[in-house]
């Protein structure tokens, strides 16, 4: 009898799940504007905290909200997932919109450490593709462009079937928007903070030269330097916040953004782009691409992509316990309403043509301080001193290797170990491996455990989540050779260090998920629902096929 009750309740799920055949017109009816919007490290309880906060769905003179209005008018999965090992920016904004987990994009971690060549890789740097009107010391890499990501977006697909589909991706963090806007965007900008001016890269733009419409927001940013802005703490809070502990500031933060309410900056500075200034110019850099692109009104389905960054830029100093962040998400909504009208107004039809997708890249968990303070589990691992300590006792257990040191570089605790080091050890790089193994947790308490390149190689692996999340993490070459995974509320870094998230655990992991649009079933789902199911069920929505290393699946539970 149990195979048999095993049958039904499958059966029954995905009857309670898919609710019925679809409607006969589903596929010619196409949005004619997808506008996905990513707030970076928006935790899914933000979206709950808040809500007494924010605007409702609908305003005076119809008026739209923001995150109300897309949970009143949308599907909304409040415990969206991100299954990785490790959540990043780089990482999830690829997940987003390939519907791939990193073994297959290639976008494993922001960074890594190219053992042939010797030197670290940031994961949209291209030397080929100078970042326009920037110097490359003050960005820190010579060129950007979506080169090192291997799989296509469901904007590529569109432009891949031959539909004259503009796609354009916003935001602060080179990163986000390359890694958005994929190998066929028609453009893509992001801030370089210390000239505070919107660039781009010869890949978008191979004239060489910023778009008319680029160089007008960055005369908009012109005019605002040197005038104090003052960001004061709500008369009325939820009382959900508290101080995680003191605000981890480097100094020119401190002089130039201040450790607690008010805040005064000049929007003139990089520090400014952590409060809702950031949050404003991006949303103004949004309209502007709306309407210098005339998205939504043309014969094919349009993509603006839009990240928020200052969300994250502000979580790691001040921590998702505090006051500021409140503040911020109140401040989101704000904006997101701002942004909504603006395509409402301006797409014919309004957002009956429209599909709205918001969601982030990943959480962040609590300031590990606060957590000790009020006696729970938390802790810091200093990487550094770490990898210095396991090089001591590699050199104690297989001598000195030639030409430096057995670790090359570590980032995000991800270890790299020197190939000619390995060429001479006994025992090869298995043995090496091994024993970073077991003297990793040996010698730090924060690490529950430890995986190697052999171990995936080899498919030597623990069970459960941990396989789960390394196997579609891991990517041979870019991600380390050994790879420590941290216990829960740790993170890398000391206590004079920010805020972090880099784990595979639920406070890094659960973002919410919300798509709105004339073909999507509102209501709250309770249905599993992961980022990568976002792709394929946009792909669905525009008669393409799911980008090409996609896993995700429709949401089919939402679609009339």
């Amino acid at each position: 009898m149990r195979p048999l009750i095993a049958v039904m309740a499958v059966s029954l799920f995905c009857l309670g799940s898919a609710a019925g055949p679809l409607a006969p017109g589903l596929l010619r009816d196409k949005p004619k504007l997808i506008l996905l919007v990513v707030i970076d490290q928006l935790r899914s309880d933000y979206l709950t905290r808040f809500a007494d906060r924010f605007l409702p769905p609908k305003g005076p003179k119809g008026a739209l909200g923001g995150f109300e209005y897309l949970k009143a008018s949308g599907a909304y999965f409040p415990h969206g997932q991100m299954d990785l090992l490790q959540a990043m920016t780089g990482p999830g904004h690829s997940m987003i919109v390939t519907g791939a987990y990193p073994y297959l994009s290639g976008i494993p971690i922001n960074t890594w450490y190219d053992s042939a060549k010797e030197q670290p890789v940031y994961c949209t740097a291209d030397a080929l593709h100078r970042t326009i009107e920037s110097e490359p010391k003050k960005m820190g890499k010579a060129g950007t462009s979506p080169l090192n990501l291997l799989a296509s977006t469901f904007g590529d697909e569109l432009r891949n079937a031959g539909f004259a589909s503009r796609i354009i991706s916003v935001a602060l963090k080179d990163r986000a928007a390359i890694l958005m806007g994929g190998h066929r965007a028609s453009a893509a900008i992001w801030m370089d903070a210390a000239a505070n001016q919107w660039v781009s890269s010869t890949f978008y733009l191979p004239e060489g030269k910023l778009s008319g419409w680029i160089h007008g927001l960055n005369s908009d940013l012109a005019r605002t330097r040197g005038k104090a802005v003052t960001w004061k703490v709500a008369a009325r809070t939820t009382g959900l916040v508290v101080s995680d502990a003191p605000p981890v500031l480097g100094p020119d933060a401190e002089k130039g953004f201040g450790v607690a309410f008010p805040h005064v900056y000049d929007p003139g500075t990089a520090e400014s782009l952590m409060g809702p200034h950031g949050i404003a110019v991006t949303t103004a850099a949004a309209e502007k691409a709306l309407t210098a692109y005339n998205l939504g009104n043309g014969q094919a389905t349009d993509v603006l992509a839009v990240s928020y960054s200052s969300h994250d830029y502000l979580g790691h100093s001040f921590g998702p316990n505090s006051p500021e962040m409140e503040e911020m998400t109140v401040a989101e909504d704000r904006d997101l309403s701002r942004l909504l009208n603006a395509v409402n107004r301006h797409v014919k039809g309004g957002m009956a043509n429209v599909t709205v997708v918001l969601t982030a890249d990943h959480g962040i968990p609590p300031h590990p301080g606060w957590m000790k303070k009020e006696r729970a589990p938390g802790g810091r691992v200093d990487e550094g001193k770490l990898a210095e300590k396991i090089e001591g006792l590699l050199v104690e257990k297989f001598g000195k290797p030639e030409g430096g040191k057995w670790i090359a570089y570590v980032r995000e605790l991800n270890f790299w170990l020197s190939p000619k080091a390995l060429a001479n050890a006994k025992g090869g790089r298995e043995a090496v491996e091994a024993e970073m193994k077991r003297l990793i947790p040996e010698q730090e308490p924060g690490i529950l455990t430890v995986l190697t390149r052999t171990d995936h190689a080899l498919r030597r692996l623990p069970g459960g989540m941990l396989e789960r999340q390394f196997l579609r993490t891991y990517f041979p070459d870019r991600s380390g050779d050994v790879v420590a995974i941290l216990k829960p509320f740790h993170m890398a870094g000391d206590d004079d260090e920010a805020v972090m998230h880099m784990t595979g655990y639920k406070y890094d992991t659960s973002v919410p998920i919300l798509l709105a649009g004339k073909r999507i079933r509102a209501g709250t789902y309770a249905t599993p629902a992961e980022i990568v199911d976002i792709a394929p069920t946009l792909a669905f929505l525009t008669g393409t096929i799911a980008p090409s290393s996609s896993e995700g699946r429709v949401l089919s539970e939402i679609l009339r």
